[in-house]
């Protein structure tokens, strides 16, 4: 990144490769941040202010963020599936990028020489992406942008590919990110997402079921609390209701069926879809469920009881591999712009 950095602000100009992917004016951010390398198209006199919590505990941060390996498979499983190729240097748009442990280096360890755009809406998360950036790629060809990942600032049909790890189901309007991902594609581009489905209705039976037999069996008050608030996260998120305000407030706001993605991608001009299921193991929905215990409650010593797990075992055996790649708990979208349009 120091072929981009220059003590005066007003002097920098962005990388020729990536300022002829913007229609809008990139500037650096000025402020405690301005030294990471990062700009924005948000406004020209902005600045960026990186909280001591966040310094305090920027390895923290990190570790949360980071799960490169896993989301590495996610995207050779789903270039697979969809018979995507991605020629070298690639350009690629990375929405919502956060950290980018999940999304920017897989990119890099698998395409040659790509050039990035790196959006998020969080200053302190791409200075994580920044800072690592340099200390391990110092060459790598990305520039981070704080920027809405619905906006129109960026050139249209210039780029191969759009990436988005968990980025679609924080969104009111899933919809309008993937017309600005169809916007920001070349003709025979292609976008991929990963995201959690309403595969996670049958999980919810289960705990419904646990809930229901701990009034005759022993369960950890702890589990009861976890179970019952994951219960009803299910049900807002399946059906929901964007009038709700409650519903506005959620973080993770959907859990997707293929016949809605299959819909706005649609309705954005997506030519095709294709669905990639993450799991079909056989003991997914007790795995599932025990993940979420330390997820939500942080303890590592907290699991079902084996009778809970027995009956989360009912489903496992119940539904067949096919059954659980049709209605799946996580998935990876994969959708592909038309060579025509």
């Amino acid at each position: 990144m120091s072929d981009v950095l220059s003590a005066d602000r007003h002097a920098v100009v962005p990388p020729a490769w990536a300022g002829a992917l913007f229609s809008s004016q990139l500037v650096p951010i000025s402020g405690d941040a301005a030294q990471t390398g990062l700009w924005t198209v948000l406004d020209p006199d902005s600045s960026a202010t990186i909280t001591s919590q966040f310094t305090d505990h920027a390895g923290e941060y990190d570790a949360r963020y980071a799960h490169s390996e896993h989301f590495l498979a996610l995207f050779k499983a789903g270039f697979a599936a969809g018979r995507v190729e991605v020629p070298d240097g690639a350009a690629i748009l990375d929405l919502g990028s956060g950290s980018g442990v999940n999304s920017v280096l897989p990119c890099l360890e698998m395409f040659q020489a790509p050039t990035i755009i790196a959006t998020d809406l969080s200053t302190e998360l791409l200075t994580l992406l920044s800072l690592r950036l340099r200390r391990l790629v110092p060459s790598a060809r990305v520039l981070p942008v704080v920027m809405d990942v619905m906006s129109e600032h960026l050139a249209p049909a210039n780029f191969d590919l759009v990436t988005g790890a968990a980025i679609l189901h924080h969104l009111e309007d899933p919809g309008r990110c993937l017309k600005a991902a169809w916007r920001a594609l070349k003709p025979g581009g292609t976008a991929i997402f990963f995201e959690p489905f309403d595969g996670y209705c049958l999980l919810r039976l289960a705990q419904q079921r646990i809930l229901a037999e701990a009034r005759y069996q022993p369960l950890d008050a702890a589990i009861v609390e976890v179970l019952t608030r994951m219960i009803a996260d299910t049900a807002a998120r399946t059906r929901p209701d964007p009038a709700s305000p409650a519903w506005r407030r959620l973080d993770d706001k959907w859990l997707f069926s293929r016949e809605y993605i299959e819909e706005v991608a649609r309705e954005a001009g997506f030519a095709h879809v294709t669905f990639v299921a993450h799991s079909v193991r056989p003991k997914l929905f007790r795995n599932f469920a025990n993940i979420q215990l330390g997820l939500a409650t942080g303890r590592k010593d907290l699991a079902m009881p084996e009778w809970a797990n027995a009956i989360l075992d009912e489903f496992d055996d119940t539904i067949t591999e096919a059954g659980k790649r049709a209605m799946m708990l996580e998935g990876t979208i994969v959708l592909t712009k038309g060579r025509d349009a």
